[in-house]
């Protein structure tokens, strides 16, 4: 028998000796946003594409390789990127290890949307130095109480200034800023927090300074980029330093005082707060920016009425609400929520002033003008328009209006709820501050069962947020137990009420040694308390 070999001819279609692949998806507003089907999308040296039904698209490149830098351009109208700086990359070896998510939004909407991603990037890195560093606690065997109560509170410090740092980072819009701010941008959009700090190192962007003057703007921004990127791993004093550098680089940049501003305000240093305050107020007047001035009035505003610096406080909200409304009578849209905002202020030194008609004023044009705004966007405003309905409601509660009064704390605690329930770090305080003005209102109309449940879960949720940042949140804890103490005093729960007051009393003691002027009349409001009590 003979067998016959059998030749089989491999057929190999020819390939171009260069050749990369992309691949991608369009999505609306934010990262995981519906698919945008039928957008066109170029880049040089790749066939023009269209996104398909679920918004993915391939782009292929016959002459690039992995690794060559490029550029991918979206042209859909009447919208814009929200990530653009990630729109450059390099192309990668495996297009489906890395899959390109490009997010549109209305032109209109891109600054907020860009503050939401910023801020949902910024804290995707702060919990994964949470992570990180709990687990060095507990690999090292120290995650005892005082290092975990620190760890969280250092995270705590972290969102609230990456909140504001979001702002920042999205007022800063598409191209901007020149390469290395950009860089170091997507290093921290894509997770590698420690290649862009080493990135923007200290001795080369002096460097910079010296060589290129005209370079001054953007070494400033990654300065503060810098300082962003320390305050997401809890390295506050490091963001300090950068904020100081970015200050002395460019004394007149506003933008770097206010934003070291901020960071102070967040973390409760008054002192340094004001006297940078101050000095953006002087920057601002000298450049005639109106928004400028306000802004920094408004804030102003805020700290001194925290102290109770009432005339300094009422002479700086004036000329911000007069401002802001002026500003508004030329772009409605933009300024509209920033005079709300300062009526609501205007509004609480008002009424802690026994000013209360004009503090109704106040309340009802800012109640008036957040709801109009919440029906427009109420992911945004609800939050806002919850706070001034709960202003409104100790106003009213204050002037024996108790239907509209209790109308209002119901509607302010369903809406903290319902936020608390979605988004709970950020909303808590608000729940548990909401639960004690409703608790206190019913104590005082007699409903003892209903604020002793309002009070227990308040105090809670406060005692839970003041183990992780003391300094934040023990004054909230102070002021509900001190009022579950009256709650018990008046159904002669006596060492109740005095285990109460003895606890609020350690905590306003504690402040009052840091701040008498602010706090000593809270510590003799307390004692007096205590010595009413039978023994």
């Amino acid at each position: 028998m003979l067998y016959r070999l059998v030749i089989t001819i491999l057929l190999v279609a020819a390939l171009p000796v260069n050749a990369a692949t992309l691949k991608g998806v369009i999505r609306a507003n934010e990262e995981g946003g519906e698919p945008m089907p039928n957008v066109p999308i170029v880049a040089d040296g790749a066939n023009p594409t269209t996104s398909e039904s679920f918004g993915r698209f391939t782009l292929e490149f016959r002459n690039k390789n992995p690794g060559d830098p490029v550029e991918v351009i979206v042209k859909q109208e009447g919208y814009v990127p929200v990530n653009e700086v990630q729109l450059q990359l390099e192309l990668p070896a495996r297009p489906e290890g890395k899959i390109l998510t490009i997010i549109l939004c209305k032109e209109g909407d891109r600054e907020e949307m860009a503050r939401r991603f910023y801020r949902l990037k910024s804290n995707e890195a702060i919990e994964a130095t949470y992570q990180q560093k709990l687990k060095v606690l507990e690999d090292e065997h120290r995650a005892d109480a005082a290092a975990l109560a620190k760890l969280q509170q250092e995270r705590d410090q972290a969102i609230a200034g990456a909140e504001k740092a979001s702002e920042q980072l999205a007022k800063n819009g598409p191209r901007q800023s020149s390469g290395l701010y950009q860089e170091a941008k997507r290093l921290f959009l894509d997770g590698k927090i420690d290649e862009a700090i080493k990135l923007l190192d200290d001795d080369e962007l002096r460097q910079s300074l010296v060589q290129a003057k005209k370079a001054i703007e953007d070494v400033v921004q990654a300065w503060l980029l810098k300082a962003q990127l320390l305050i997401v791993q809890f390295r506050f004093e490091g963001a300090e330093e950068a904020y100081k550098a970015a200050i002395d680089a460019a004394p007149d940049n506003f933008a770097a005082t206010f934003t070291y501003g901020l960071f102070n305000q967040e973390l409760n240093r008054y002192q340094q707060a004001i006297t940078a305050y101050s000095r953006c107020l002087e920057l601002a007047r000298k450049s005639e920016s109106g928004t400028e001035v306000a802004d920094t009035l408004n804030n102003m505003g805020i700290l001194d009425s925290s102290q109770h610096r009432v005339q300094k406080a009422r002479t700086e909200y004036v000329e911000a609400l007069k401002t802001y409304h002026e500003l508004a009578q030329k772009n409605r849209e933009v300024y509209l929520p920033y005079v709300a905002m300062t009526l609501n202020n205007m509004g609480n030194l008002d009424r802690d002033q026994h000013r209360m008609e004009e503090a109704r004023k106040k309340y009802v044009e800012a109640l008036r003008t957040f709801s109009e705004l919440a029906q427009k966007n109420p992911e945004t405003y609800q939050p806002e328009l919850a706070k001034a309905l709960n202003n409104m409601g100790i106003l009213d509660s204050s002037q024996h209006r108790m239907k509209e009064a209790r109308t209002e704390y119901v509607e302010a605690l369903q809406t903290f709820r319902e936020l608390a329930a979605k988004n709970p770090k950020a909303y808590q305080y608000h729940l548990a501050q909401a639960l004690n003005n409703l608790a206190s209102f019913d104590g005082d109309q007699h409903r003892t069962e209903e604020a002793r449940k309002e009070f227990v879960e308040a105090l809670q949720i406060r005692r839970e947020l003041a183990q992780k940042n003391p300094e934040a949140y023990q004054l909230g804890l102070a002021q509900t137990l001190n009022n579950m103490g009256i709650l018990d005093r008046r159904q002669n729960r006596t060492e109740e009420a005095r285990e109460e007051w003895s606890e609020a009393l350690k905590i306003y003691e504690s402040f009052a040694k840091k701040n008498p002027e602010r706090f000593s009349a809270d510590v003799t409001r307390v004692k007096n308390l205590l010595t009413k009590l039978p023994r």
